[in-house]
């Protein structure tokens, strides 16, 4: 009876299989192709849990789930079973944990995406031929031939094994001559983006290959000034950064480093937490549930907000932000184009309510900054930062500069709107004892005021014989200035320019960037957003209009120009910005152009930018990259940013086939990849002679990447494509197909799926 009821069942199944097979065959053909059918086939699949996304056991699934601000989730990871297709994979060699033996301060390294593999020598050597493609960009395309890049923000450096800053930096000496040559190195600046101080300690002890984001400054802006209230003690102001500023008097010193106030990550996350409170309790509001509407309504509540005294989600005393980090000793101060310009509208068509005075403090900086720096806590909210002046060390120096006296300059900032009005004394030092002090920037009750005009303090005020300056302050509550904010400078008559050269400043030998008067006459502006929309015509493209403005740039003090980055975006990118990219080398055409311009566009920019006195650094992004077009099957285990396996709802898996997309890189991969890599060899073949930290292994240039595949990376994010697409056996072994040039397994399909004539014998058969 089961023998006649199995055989019963396995010619009902055969039968369904071959009418199945008749129907695919004939939705072909009435469809002209299999469009159609790959529909219905989703959503079938879509309602098998092993074949729907829910089954790669996203975070996103889990009950109480609470969406992050970030727009991702960090610990939505796979990672590639290391061996079978790689030796390296090396995960977490970040910061100064390359070796393996310090994870103090080190950082994940997954992030978005398909990860990198940066630990494997091959990755190595092609991460050196992109940065020499990108440092002769306009050259090698047959563009403007000043159109080349000087340096690089590297983005996510924090993550990324640390072997490649130090090849990144070893290829830049190797190029530029910069050890020991304050000159050639402070003309091709290169700053790492990252939130850990350890970085510090990194490039320390390497001679500073590259600039450390000084992280701490940026959130202690935030904490003492930018929030709404319970605000930190100001003192912190003095202390919690990589520069102690109490005394700040020395040269060469302090960690070289670059500072900010926002940036398109904070003004990103910002938008997120209220697209998150516009829509509560949807868990996949960062994911599958994002609209853009949600952003743009989330926009228009930040600009509304942005100009009210009481604010909800904008930053606090923007200006006063601004004005420390631009009066600051001892760093390269950041400035954002969002907060210049309105980040939704078109391409710096739109000032912000903050442009006059960021860009007032901007040229002051060129003006008046210079010379010795003390911060001093007045009371529990309110500051004074005084610079001394060119060629002025301290409050006891006469000065060595002719600008001594008419250079300097005293920031008054407070963080209490109910602070009472007082008269204090700052002490501007002896080099200007009886001088005339004009009226920069002051608080009224309704905002701010510019060379006096509307001030309730006077236009000048007069140093006594100490140098002692008297000034009146007290709290004001407006959407400009929450506390107090004056900013006061020299008079003088004309223009003046206070900034340093850098011949003129001592240097270390085994040094490539070192902090002084020259690194600090650098200015770096951010010249985009992530939300800046696509143009509305070629006029509009940024690059056009880049060009258009250099010397407005270099008018306003600005040395360094950063640009984002310029790489062909994934389709389906949430906001085209470069940084979810799927082609390293094609930075735009003519026909196809991102929403920055063409590649010839960015070359001229670039050439326009050199021709005002500017340098320009490209945003390379070594970590991942987005929308790969191949797919390849790959055993993955379940984990979270670090690589470690995780359980999520209870469940997880590992070395289970999954069929990524990691295979592409585009035309520009498979023309320029690897394409200079002889050169490179034939002109420094130091590089593919150092043996990496985290490997004992040198670059590989033997091998060029004309396409990416699994082998060069450590995992992805998770795609949603299901964690059972492969077919598995009763007994759990996953079935293989032998297509004739695999000898490792032996065919072990169902026979209804493996022989391409099995239902034509049964026929016969029958």
């Amino acid at each position: 009876m089961i023998c006649t009821k199995a055989f019963h069942l396995h010619k009902i199944l055969d039968a369904t299989a071959q009418n199945l097979r008749y129907v695919i065959e004939q939705s072909i053909a009435t469809n002209k192709g299999t469009g159609k059918l790959a529909n219905d086939i989703n959503g079938f699949a879509a309602t098998v849990p092993e074949l729907s996304a829910s089954s790669e056991l996203s975070l996103q699934s889990m009950p109480n789930y609470k969406p992050d601000e970030s727009g991702t989730v960090d610990s939505d990871q796979v990672i590639f079973v290391n061996d079978a297709d790689s030796k390296y994979r090396l995960m977490n060699r970040t910061i100064n944990n390359q070796t393996g033996n310090d994870n103090s301060d080190n950082s994940p390294e997954l992030l978005v995406g398909n990860d990198i593999d940066n630990s494997n020598p091959v990755v190595q050597a092609e991460n050196l031929n992109w940065e020499y493609f990108l440092l002769n960009y306009g050259k090698l395309m047959g563009y403007n031939q000043d159109g080349n890049f000087d340096g690089f923000r590297i983005d996510a450096a924090d993550n990324i094994d640390a072997d490649v800053l130090d090849q990144m930096g070893q290829l830049m000496n190797d190029m530029y001559h910069m050890k020991g040559n304050p000159q050639n190195a402070n003309n091709h600046l290169s700053y790492n983006e990252g939130y850990h101080s350890g970085a510090a300690q990194m490039l320390n002890k390497k001679g500073n290959p590259q600039l450390y984001m000084d992280s701490g400054e940026f959130y202690t802006l935030e904490h003492v000034l930018g929030r709404a209230n319970n605000r930190d003690n100001i003192s912190d102001l003095v202390t919690n950064s990589i520069v102690n500023r109490q005394n700040d008097v020395t040269e060469n010193e302090a960690t070289p480093n670059w500072s900010f106030v926002t940036n398109h990550d904070q003004r990103k996350n910002l938008i997120n937490r209220l697209i998150i409170k516009d829509h509560p309790g949807i868990a996949y509001i960062m994911g599958s549930a994002y609209k853009a509407e949600y952003a743009n309504q989330a926009w228009q509540e930040f600009y509304a907000d942005q100009k009210k005294t009481d604010k909800q989600y904008a930053q606090y005393n923007v200006p006063a932000q601004y004005a420390i980090l631009l009066s600051n000793k001892d760093t390269v101060p950041q400035i954002y184009y969002g907060d210049l310009y309105n980040e939704t509208a078109q391409y710096m068509q739109e000032k912000s309510i903050y442009y006059d005075a960021i860009t007032t403090l901007m040229k002051a900086r060129k003006q008046f900054v210079s010379g010795g720096q003390t911060m001093t806590k007045l009371s529990d909210n309110l500051i004074a930062s005084v610079r001394y002046g060119k060629g002025v060390a301290n409050a006891n120096s006469e000065g060595t500069d002719s600008l001594s006296r008419t250079s300097g300059m005293a920031v008054i900032v407070g963080n209490n709107p109910q602070m009472a009005e007082q008269t204090i004394s700052i002490n501007m030092g002896r080099a200007h004892a009886n001088e005339q002090y004009r009226n920069l920037l002051d608080t009224t009750d309704n905002g701010l005021t510019y060379n006096a005009d509307g001030a309730e303090n006077p236009e000048t005020l007069t140093t006594d014989d100490n140098g002692i300056l008297k000034v009146t302050v007290k709290g004001y509550s407006n959407p400009y200035v929450s506390g107090y904010l004056g900013v006061w400078v020299p008079v003088v008559s004309g223009n003046q320019d206070v900034t340093t050269n850098a011949a003129t400043v001592s240097a270390d030998s085994n040094k490539i960037f070192e902090s002084n008067a020259a690194l600090d006459s650098h200015m770096i502006y951010q010249d985009f957003s992530l939300y800046q929309p696509e143009p509305t015509s070629t006029e509009n493209h940024a690059y056009n209009i880049i060009a258009q403005n250099a010397e407005l740039f270099n008018n306003l003090g600005i040395t360094d120009f950063w640009m984002a980055p310029a790489y062909t975006p994934f389709g389906m990118s949430r906001y085209n910005e470069g940084y979810s990219m799927t082609d390293r080398y094609n930075l735009g055409t003519n026909a196809n152009p991102t929403k920055y311009g063409s590649g010839e566009e960015l070359a001229n920019a670039i050439a326009a930018l050199h021709s005002a006195g500017l340098k320009v650094q490209e945003d390379i992004v070594m970590n991942q990259m987005i929308g790969f077009s191949g797919q390849e099957a790959v055993t993955v285990t379940r984990t979270n940013d670090r690589g470690m396996q995780i359980y999520v709802n209870g469940k997880t898996y590992a070395n289970q086939i999954y069929f990524a997309y990691t295979t592409g890189g585009g035309n520009g991969q498979e023309t320029y990849g690897g394409k200079y890599l002889s050169e490179l060899q034939s002109k420094y073949p130091d590089l593919f002679t150092t043996r990496a930290i985290s490997t004992g292994v040198a670059p590989d240039p033997t091998t060029h990447i004309t396409k990416w595949s699994a082998k060069y990376e450590n995992g992805t994010s998770l795609q949603n494509i299901g964690i059972g697409l492969a077919v598995k056996l009763p007994n759990g072994d996953y079935a293989y197909l032998d297509g004739g040039n695999n000898d490792k397994f032996k065919t072990t399909l169902p026979e209804q799926m493996g022989s391409i004539d099995y239902y034509v014998q049964q026929e016969l058969k029958n």
